[in-house]
């Protein structure tokens, strides 16, 4: 018993001066944490929000100012045609700003020239109405027919049946009502012109409301400005 005593004296010892030392008031520090962000990193996400609501209004901000001014509001891109200059400016009516297109032409002629579409009929037929003012401040309404035939002979037949008189011809936009123009019911009065090209056959007609003094020089007039819109046929049938 003397070997063991001052072992188990020792343990004793060291639990007494455990419990000293909790009845003392002593705790175990705490578990490490992170430390608080600056107070600059903790601001970003507000600030990023910030920005993107200012991006928010400047773009809205500016959809509104393009939509309601600039040059190019104020007139239609369906006026302006794309064909090449030429001795008169042509612009789109806004009765028919695009081509009209079908495949039945016999239904949109008349006289002899219908007789002939019944019987030999057309792949296509492209019309659309175009303006131009004159000197004068008299606005002349052309209307460009382009027709389609199946084969080169057929058209070169059409060509020739609608160049005489008395056959008829396919109808103008103004004649068949597609566009209203006060005191004028049709274009053929006017002057008319026409010309091949290929299983193609482009008939032109223009005419005002109002003639001129000179009847003869109003027609000749007339007829220059229809030779003149043959290059609008292109930019219609693309």
């Amino acid at each position: 018993m003397n070997d063991t005593a001052p072992l188990w004296r020792s343990e004793i010892g060291k639990l007494d001066s455990l419990m000293a030392t909790n009845a003392m008031g002593y705790q175990p520090p705490p578990p490490q944490q992170q430390p608080p962000r600056p107070p600059q990193q903790r601001a970003l996400p507000f600030k990023a929000l910030g920005l993107v609501a200012v991006a928010l209004v400047a773009a809205l901000v500016w959809l509104l100012i393009d939509s309601t001014s600039g040059p190019d509001k104020t007139t239609p891109a369906a006026t302006t045609s794309t064909a090449p200059k030429g001795e008169f400016e042509f612009a789109k009516s806004e009765q028919v700003p695009a081509p009209l297109k079908v495949t039945e032409c016999a239904d949109h002629a008349y006289s002899a020239t219908k007789d002939f579409l019944a019987k030999n009929p057309c792949e296509k037929l492209v019309r659309q109405l175009f303006t131009t003012t004159l000197d004068d401040g008299r606005t002349a309404y052309t209307s460009v027919s382009v027709v389609t035939m199946r084969t080169a002979p057929e058209a070169a037949q059409l060509k020739e049946l609608t160049s005489r008189d008395g056959t008829g011809n396919v109808n103008d936009l103004v004649l068949e009502g597609v566009a209203t123009v006060p005191d004028l019911k049709k274009l053929a009065s006017g002057g008319f012109s026409s010309k091949l090209e290929d299983r193609k056959v482009v008939i032109v007609e223009t005419d005002t409301v109002k003639h001129g003094p000179d009847e003869a020089e109003h027609n000749k007039l007339m007829k220059r400005i229809s030779t003149d819109a043959f290059r609008l046929a292109d930019d219609m049938t693309g």
